[in-house]
């Protein structure tokens, strides 16, 4: 019994067929069919059983490594086809017993259910279930879901080559109604597996003839002229359209294509496959080669490049460094003249104040001394007319005194002793007010000097803050004229420092002038050497028998006049006869022995004919 397997088993199995035929050195083609034998490539029924549990994520085997022909991508996931293979019949219910029984099915299936003595189905439809009587009943159950069959064509293209594609194709039932009448659904285990063994092989021919109208890279570069092709054809069978005007001709097999894939092209032979790659990967090769080529010389010329600016930069740097050290010392220079300037100024100026300060001082203390002097006048005054007032009273008291006493002589010593009392109490009236004008006068001259003193005070310590900040006005002003002085000499210093490497500068693009011109110079000579030494060459090229025998017949009375004298002359001769080609053997090592004793050879026509008589 034949069991199928998966296209893509079937491919890769053929593509490691082989790569073990060409390892082996045979050249034939041996096809990988679809159907294996069941006792040698199927498990047994535990294990086969075990198989159908595993859920459909399981990981399915990888295949052996087949070098550059794999062609498939080594996935942990099933294809869709070998699930399809591995799933289970379709599990159909009976109940009841005997005349009396009903047949359940699954919604995803369609049933036909046909009875003798009628001419059309009693039950016809998607996932209906019914009655059954097994003596005049007959049924029959077809998987609905969408189908796909895995295809592996091993074609021929227009060049003659061997060329194998993996394909696939879906399809689906579209009228239950004409399909269970015109396709085979009758094995029970695999109701669609005849189908599908038959689509696979419209499909098979379908592409052997397409590809074979095309050529290796038309078929590896755009595989939408198979797809359309392929498309076509089973839809011209399945679906009843006409391949020119698309007119429906007749009612088609009730199944329609859902998608036809292209999924791999292996070319069967490695040669060529390896052929059509060397173009790509030489210009790759090349590319990369003068990629690097240009890289090398590019940092070759940055780097040079960089170093000449680096040395630019230093020597930049350097008299930069010496201009700022030279501006700096001659700005701190001119800063000190200044400054000192502006001290001395500061100083004069200070001096002058600090006397005009002495000089108002000293007027404000005698100005405060004349107003204690006028006060003590004026107070000195003041108790004068006191005094003259007392004296006035005590004058016109003792006149009323007397006048009254004139008067009042009857008066009684009461009143006497009243008016001695009075009298004693004005006249401690006005001493209390000659002592509190007193106080009073004394109490202003001690302010008046307290504030004097204060304002002297303050006048002090105003000059003394003035004196502190002129000081520190010099100090930095003397170090300012520190940085000027500075930055001049560093000035100084950067000009000499520019100087110096403009000098060096123009001494070393002189030295590399001349260098280049030395250069220059020896590689023109070499050219005309090489030249004279190309044309010496050409000239030895162009020597051939007959111009060694010229030139030795020329210069033989050169050469016998510089050979030694001939003391013994011995022949030896073996073999036959000397040919031409032994005498110009003969001529040409005579030569070499002249040119190399430095002998020079001269034409014929140069030698006297008397002496070559004599010779």
């Amino acid at each position: 019994m034949l069991q199928r397997i998966s296209a893509a088993q079937a491919f890769n199995k053929q593509a490691e067929a082989h790569r073990s035929q060409q390892d082996t050195g045979n050249g034939d083609y041996l096809d990988i069919p679809a159907f294996l034998s069941a006792d040698n490539n199927q498990p047994d029924e535990k294990a086969s059983a075990k198989k159908k549990k595993k859920p459909s994520t399981a990981q399915a085997e990888p295949s052996p490594k087949l070098g550059f022909s794999s062609q498939l991508p080594q996935t942990n996931l099933v294809t869709s086809e070998e699930l399809q293979l591995q799933k289970e019949p379709i599990k159909v219910h009976e109940t009841g017993f005997w005349r009396w029984k009903r047949i359940i099915v699954p919604p995803n299936v369609y049933v036909v259910h046909t009875r003798i003595g009628r001419d059309e189905p009693v039950t016809l439809g998607l996932g209906k279930s019914f009655r059954y009587n097994p003596y005049k009943d007959a049924y029959l159950v077809v998987p609905a879901a969408m189908q796909t069959i895995g295809i592996v064509a091993r074609s021929i293209t227009k060049e003659k080559q061997g060329i194998n594609i993996l394909a696939y194709l879906q399809w689906q039932i579209s009228d239950f109604s004409i399909a269970y009448k015109k396709l085979d659904f009758s094995d029970s285990r695999d109701p669609l597996g005849i189908v599908n063994a038959q689509l696979g092989e419209q499909a098979d021919a379908a592409i052997k003839d397409k590809i074979a109208t095309m050529s290796v890279e038309e078929v590896l570069t755009d595989k939408a002229p198979i797809i359309e092709e392929l498309t076509t054809r089973l839809k011209t069978v399945t679906e009843g359209r006409s391949h020119e005007d698309g007119l429906t001709l007749h009612e088609g097999l009730g199944i329609k294509i859902v998608t036809v894939q292209i999924r791999e092209a292996f070319i069967s032979s490695s040669k060529l496959w390896q052929d059509l790659q060397a173009p790509f990967r030489h210009q790759q090769e090349r590319t990369a080669r003068i990629s690097l080529l240009t890289t090398q010389n590019e940092v070759h010329q940055k780097e040079l490049e960089s170093h000449r600016l680096k040395e630019i930069r230093e020597a930049e740097t350097e008299s930069a460094i010496e201009e700022v050290k030279q501006k700096k010392q001659t700005e701190a220079i001119e800063f000190k003249v200044t400054q000192e300037s502006i001290r001395f100024t500061k100083t004069q100026e200070s001096f002058q104040e600090k006397i005009q300060l002495e000089e108002q001082t000293t007027l404000t203390r005698h100005a405060s001394k004349l107003r204690l002097q006028a006060q003590e006048q004026e107070m000195a005054q003041k108790l004068l007319k006191l005094e003259e007032e007392t004296a006035l009273a005590k004058q016109t008291s003792e006149q009323r005194l007397k006048t009254q006493e004139a008067r009042l002589a009857h008066d009684t010593q009461l009143g006497a002793l009243q008016q001695e009392q009075a009298k004693a109490l004005e006249q401690a009236r006005l001493d209390n007010e000659a002592d509190k004008q007193q106080k009073t006068l004394e109490t202003e001259q001690a302010l008046h000097a307290l504030d004097e003193e204060n304002r002297l005070n303050e006048a002090n310590m105003l000059a003394e803050q003035q004196r502190l900040e002129q000081e520190k006005e010099i100090k930095q002003q003397a170090a300012a004229l520190q940085l000027l002085i500075q930055d001049q000499d560093d000035l100084l210093e950067a000009k000499v420092l520019e100087a110096r490497i403009v000098r060096e500068r123009q001494a070393r693009l002189a030295q590399l002038e001349l260098k280049e011109a030395n250069n220059r110079l020896k590689h023109a000579q070499r050219e005309n050497e090489m030249v004279l030494l190309r044309h010496q060459q050409e000239i030895r090229n162009l020597i051939n028998e007959s111009d060694l025998l010229r030139r030795l017949i020329d210069n033989s009375a050169d050469i016998a006049d510089k050979l030694p004298d001939i003391q013994e002359l011995k022949v030896l001769q073996t073999g036959g006869e000397m040919t031409t080609d032994m005498l110009s053997t003969f001529i040409a090592k005579i030569l070499a022995v002249a040119e190399h004793l430095g002998v020079p050879l001269k034409p014929i026509h140069s030698v006297p004919p008397k002496k070559n008589k004599e010779k």
